[in-house]
């Protein structure tokens, strides 16, 4: 599982910015970076997440983040993720994506069965990423590689209800890690090997998750967000001797001043 939390925002975030090009341009196929007219958008805020470890005598982390957020013609960045806006075709977007994965990995102080493992760190992750937006919902998708630590794929889909200032988004998606990234952050190699903690090599693994998010305006420029969810671990990562949960819930609350 990647254990981070990037955005409150699904990876199809900015496609409504990208959707502002001229009627005339929606289906004449393929546009580069829109036609749309470069409008920033930004805002600041903050956020917190809290969530389960994987590693057996983990406790939950909190994770503080610091909320940027800048949407333009050009670029939409939100969290720790940036994505370069590259073009569109109907209502596929397209992207090029990087996002810093601040608190991935582990030290071995965290938890006795770490003890003796050498620390895994975060990475930077980039890759191309995709969004579709229908009258049905949203369905988004990334792949990124993160150097020496493998690389992951996402596919998300979501459907945004609105009732007045309150927003209630379902979300359900599948993540791919490849059995270099769950070696790099699951696996025990044999100088870690310990009793109890016996050599593991990791192997590609499949992640399902499903939850909500509840947004609510508290005035035109002001919004909070709350999103709560359960990501499901496959057996490439529960076999894992360090690994103790199969289930990881996850809970998101943050705040955004929309300035313009």
């Amino acid at each position: 599982m990647a254990v981070t939390w990037a955005v409150l925002y699904s990876g199809a975030a900015w496609a409504d910015g990208v959707s502002a090009a001229p009627p005339e341009a929606e289906n004449n196929g393929f546009t580069i970076l829109s036609n749309a007219t470069n409008v920033t958008h930004w805002g600041l805020g903050a956020a917190v997440g809290i969530e389960s470890s994987p590693y057996r005598g983990d406790s939950s982390r909190v994770s503080p983040i610091p909320l940027i957020s800048l949407d333009n013609k050009w670029v939409h960045a939100f969290g720790t993720t940036v994505d370069l806006k590259v073009g569109k075709w109907s209502d596929v977007t397209f992207a090029l994506r990087g996002k810093f994965d601040v608190f991935g990995g582990y030290k071995g102080s965290d938890a006795p069965i770490l003890n003796g493992m050498e620390n895994r760190q975060g990475a930077f992750w980039y890759g191309p990423a995709l969004a579709w937006k229908t009258a049905f919902g949203t369905l988004s998708g990334d792949y990124l590689l993160g150097g020496n630590k493998g690389q992951m794929a996402n596919v998300e889909f979501s459907k945004s209800f609105d009732l007045g200032n309150w927003s209630i988004e379902p979300h359900a998606g599948v993540d791919w890690l490849s059995s270099k990234y769950v070696n790099y952050y699951y696996g025990v190699r044999p100088s870690e090997v310990r009793a109890g903690r016996p050599e593991y090599t990791g192997k590609a693994a499949y992640n399902t998750s499903i939850g909500t998010r509840v947004d609510y305006r508290l005035t035109p420029h002001q919004m909070v967000s709350v999103d709560l969810g359960v990501s499901h671990l496959s057996s490439g990562i529960t076999d894992s001797p360090i690994v103790g949960r199969r289930y990881i819930p996850a809970l998101k609350i943050g705040y955004l001043y929309q300035f313009k």
